[in-house]
């Protein structure tokens, strides 16, 4: 921290301005690593586990593991790692044991790290014509569709920060991404599932015997497969690998129902299996060991939500909360499946709060709040002033409270977010509470706020990243997937009611090449989707759905589309320009802590 910080004593009793320290030479905090967290990197070491006699993991390559299970007839790929170069490393490991064709793939759920890496193994010839076939549950492609189409942009921005994507090359030293190692996304190969079920299907592939099941945990559509030949159990991410499972991910997902999650690993225990192998960290092997951690597993889950729930009929809110619920000691040590390196506590206790009772804890006075910045400006003005606030902030930094230090300092920055003082107090702060977390979700939001309060991620940088992360929820190969329904309901949540305030119109799509047709109601700020085309509409869009595809990614455009023959419009031009008006597809550049 800056010397004048280090004399705050003199400072409040020579009522000195700190602008006249504000040219002193700063402290250099060392970049670090928690060391229990820089020693479960081992964990992801690369290696190819062969597991029973034809199942293969490969751990260590990227953040999800990828399975080979050899069958008689062919290849079985258990997900596809979320980056095609390194699954295609993955596949030569494969080819060192086999030559065998690949003869399905599944998908066992929506998340990236699973599904985006499918054309290192398969292309999309060989699925459309019948010769490989991907599995997965009557839910994932939707799932797909609202991941990237719907919440999209703010995803993309917060799973940058989740997985530390902005971080500079001193702060990934040594470090893994709590499930795997370093995330290194990519734009998804995605190919749509061709063979889905919804609660459990029995079947032969490639002259293999395999029995998928539903249950869902961390994804809603998460499905596991068991091998009943030699009784081995691939869990998916209901055993989430080695750490505490994510009840709630940071980066934003809707409520993961512990409940549910705990009766999913009930049923994998049931099968009793003498292989486990999950699709994060290690195969574990023996029937002892693979019942002893399903079981602490589910535990710990149950003890979070149980105690969670019984302190909240007593009235506590999330905040007392997650001072109240800890681990006991037997659930807390057990390494590697429930440390803290991916979820933690404390913010799987809020997601239950909320999913149960939503935001609202009881006190009126967080009905109609008084707006942040002149809450800061109010309770500034009432501790005598921005200098005593960050003061007092710059003595609790030096203090080691840095909690409280990153508090103060946000007041001020919410009042004035280029006061270069508070910025500094807050980033410095969130550095010491990054570098010593031992959770990598926690370690990365304090790392990468603390690089956009210092000026390292401009508007311009964030805009350019997340639309780099975007490509990994949506995909040119991704939009191949969407039907025109999922398109069109995009533009639902994209109404501006400023311009379509007094509007009310309709516009239909007809899409020849796929037989559908769709229409858009706009009515006074809102839209509506309809199937088919009312009668008396008078303004229709004709095209292909693949220039439908190209409006997704970005690629084309409607007046483009039109002057080149690719769109056909009835009606009159100058109503279709003003329906189109009344939608917003703009993405705006923005941040998450300068707030």
């Amino acid at each position: 921290m800056s010397t004048f910080l280090r004399l705050s004593g003199l400072l409040l009793a020579a009522s000195l301005p700190l602008s006249a320290y504000a040219e002193l030479p700063a402290e250099r905090i060392e970049p670090s690593i928690n060391a229990e967290l820089a020693a479960h990197t081992k964990v992801f070491a690369q290696q190819l586990y062969r597991v029973a006699d034809n199942v293969y993991s490969a751990v260590g390559w990227q953040l999800g593991n990828v399975v080979m299970i050899e069958a008689p007839e062919g290849l079985i790929i258990v997900d596809t790692g979320e980056s095609v170069s390194e699954s295609r490393k993955i596949m030569a490991e494969f080819r060192k044991i086999t030559d065998k064709p690949v003869k399905a793939v599944v998908y066992t759920h929506f998340h990236p790290d699973h599904i985006n890496g499918v054309q290192a193994f398969v292309t999309r010839e060989q699925v459309e014509s019948g010769d490989v076939q991907i599995y997965a549950h009557d839910t994932l492609l939707a799932n797909v569709v609202a991941q990237g189409a719907l919440v999209g942009p703010i995803l993309g921005v917060r799973s940058a920060y989740s997985f530390g994507s902005f971080l500079e090359a001193q702060d990934e030293q040594d470090m893994n991404g709590g499930i795997g190692p370093l995330v290194t996304p990519e734009p998804s190969t995605f190919i749509a599932p061709t063979v889905t079920f919804a609660d459990k299907l029995d079947t032969t592939i490639a002259g293999l015997d395999v029995q998928f099941l539903h249950v869902p945990s961390e994804a809603p559509d998460e499905i596991v497969l068991y091998l009943p030949a030699n009784r081995v159990l691939i869990s998916a991410e209901v055993d989430q690998g080695p750490t505490l499972p994510n009840i709630h991910t940071l980066r934003g997902t809707k409520f993961r129902d512990p409940v549910q999650w705990v009766d999913s690993l009930d049923k994998l225990r049931a099968y009793r299996a003498d292989y486990m192998v999950p699709l994060h960290g290690r195969p574990v092997s023996g029937q002892d060991a693979v019942e002893e951690v399903l079981r602490m597993t589910r535990d710990g889950i149950a003890y979070i939500h149980d105690q969670t729930v019984r302190w909240m009929n007593k009235g506590l809110t999330p905040d007392e909360l997650v001072e109240k619920v800890k681990l006991p000691p037997h659930l807390a040590g057990y390494t590697p499946y429930l440390r803290e390196y991916y979820g933690t506590v404390k913010h799987s206790v809020r997601q239950i709060y909320n999913g149960y009772l939503g935001w609202f804890q009881g006190d009126p006075v967080d009905l109609d709040p008084t707006p942040p910045r002149q809450k800061a400006e109010r309770l500034i003005a009432m501790m005598g002033g921005r200098e005593k606030l960050l003061l007092e902030a710059g003595n609790a930094y030096l203090k080691g409270d840095y909690q409280w230090a990153a508090e103060l300092a946000g007041y001020a920055i919410r009042v004035d977010h280029d006061d270069q003082l508070a910025r500094d107090i807050k980033a410095r702060s969130f550095r010491k509470l990054g570098y010593a977390s031992m959770n990598i979700n926690w370690r990365n939001w304090y790392l990468m706020s603390a690089m956009e309060l210092e000026g390292k991620l401009d508007g311009d940088e964030i805009s350019q990243r997340s639309i780099e992360m975007r490509k990994v929820f949506l995909s040119p190969d991704m939009v191949r997937s969407f039907t025109p329904q999922s398109f069109l309901q995009n533009w639902v949540t994209r109404i501006d009611p400023e311009k379509a305030g007094d509007v009310e119109m309709t516009l239909g799509f007809s899409f020849p090449d796929v037989g559908e047709q769709w229409a858009l109601e706009v009515r006074r700020g809102v839209a509506q989707l309809h199937k088919g085309i009312p009668e008396g509409t008078e303004l229709r869009l004709s095209m292909d759905k693949s220039f439908m595809d190209t409006l997704l990614t970005g690629e084309g455009g409607l007046v483009k589309g039109a002057l080149l023959g690719d769109v056909k419009v009835d009606g009159n031009l100058l109503d279709i320009r003003r329906f189109l008006s009344c939608f917003d597809f703009t993405d705006e550049a923005f941040g998450l802590t300068l707030r």
